[in-house]
């Protein structure tokens, strides 16, 4: 039995339910909704104890952090190989998923403060208190204090800007040698950027101008037209249902798994 709990369009649910999708491995989806809080449930904490989506679960064992989930589903399951032969190459595919997870912690506080920031303004102090209380991971804590303070300011988006800017500088430049991130192959590396790229293409379009960088632009649209991508990033589906309107703390304590 798989099954995999994850947030619709959440960057690191789309690098998972594409791995899944990539390698043709049927799975039951459980859809934990982030606008309602169900990551902190403490029945979810028994599967994922950071509080973060998203969570494989095989054969009753939890698997945690996208990156690792990805490399067991391809260890795990047949289907086409997704991590690179030569060692040479697969270290490269691990060099750039450590690049993505550097450049996805700027895309978080962007995301935060384009998306989130006007939401948490709007709780009640008291449920600002509770889901500070109810974040287990210490830099996700200290982001819900921020948020529910002074938010991000000019230098911090300047400098999640900055990670973003050298990022894609170096993509482009690593593209003009291979056709993927890490050889000739399509592997792991690509679903993990891609997502992050997305994002950005969503907050911060000009950071990915076409005229720029016009082979990570190539190298997107040729990842966009894979049809597991296009399922596990298409919105109005079951797995990426629209958001609710509002916020609330009541999925902390709702029955969720």
């Amino acid at each position: 039995m798989l099954k995999l709990c994850h947030s619709g369009l959440s960057t690191c649910s789309k690098q998972v339910r594409h791995c899944l999708k990539e390698k043709g491995v049927a799975y039951e989806s459980n859809y934990i909704e982030l606008w309602r809080y169900e990551n902190l449930n403490p029945q979810y904490l028994k599967l994922n104890p950071n509080g973060v989506v998203p969570t494989l679960v095989h054969d009753g064992v939890p698997i945690i952090n996208a990156f690792a989930i990805n490399e067991y589903i391809d260890d795990a399951f047949a289907g086409p190989p997704l991590k690179p032969d030569d060692p040479k190459d697969r270290a490269r595919m691990r060099h750039w998923t450590f690049m993505g997870d550097d450049v996805h912690q700027a895309i978080i506080n962007l995301t935060y403060t384009a998306n989130l920031k006007s939401l948490v303004d709007a709780l009640s102090e008291e449920d600002k208190q509770t889901m500070i209380d109810h974040t287990p991971m210490p830099e996700r804590r200290a982001r819900w204090v921020r948020m529910s303070g002074e938010g991000y300011g000019e230098a911090d988006i300047n400098a999640a800007l900055g990670k973003v800017s050298y990022t894609v500088a170096w993509l482009e430049k690593e593209l003009a040698n291979t056709g993927w991130l890490a050889g000739p192959r399509f592997s792991l590396a690509d679903i993990y950027l891609l997502s992050n790229v997305h994002r950005i293409r969503e907050l911060y379009p000009d950071q990915v101008d076409m005229v720029a960088f016009p082979r990570v632009n190539e190298w997107r649209d040729k990842l966009m037209a894979r049809p597991a991508a296009k399922e596990a990033y298409a919105p109005g589906t079951d797995e990426t249902p629209p958001r609710p309107a509002g916020k609330s703390v009541d999925g902390i304590f709702a029955e969720t798994i």
